[in-house]
């Protein structure tokens, strides 16, 4: 008896884990109890309970899954649009000849303390920005 391994096997993804973060978040709720009777209609022909509470998990957890993916673009379009946003003031408040330029400064000082928030937010995050499933 022999046994052939074949290298060209891919792992699947993990095992997906929901990030309760979610349920603080008001367009998340919304998407979910938009979704929630559109999965209840599309699989009303299904009898056994156990078998549509599966149906209906696999449904939520592709919406989340997706929601999450777009959520975790727009978070880091952000950062890297700030920090740019950031570098670019920093050197125009450096070049500025010794001339107090205040709303630079408050521009500077606001981009500062979104960048330190959005720093915060992945800190506390037990879940990082990132679905295992990636």
């Amino acid at each position: 008896m022999s046994v052939e391994i074949n290298d060209a096997f891919h792992r699947g993804p993990g095992t997906w884990k929901f990030n309760n973060r979610l349920l603080e978040d008001e367009n998340y709720v919304q998407l979910i109890t938009e979704c929630l009777p559109r999965i209840l209609s599309k699989y009303q022909e299904i009898e056994s309970h156990q078998l549509l509470w599966e149906l209906i998990k696999m449904e939520l957890r592709s919406e989340t899954i997706s929601y999450s993916k777009e959520k975790r673009k727009e978070f880091k379009n952000r950062e890297t649009y700030l920090q740019g946003k950031l570098d670019a003031l920093d050197n125009e408040i450096c070049r500025g000849n010794n001339h107090f330029n205040q709303q630079l400064l408050d521009e500077y000082e606001s981009i500062k303390t979104e960048l330190k928030d959005i720093y915060e937010k992945r800190q506390r995050s037990h879940v990082p920005f990132k679905s295992p499933l990636d």
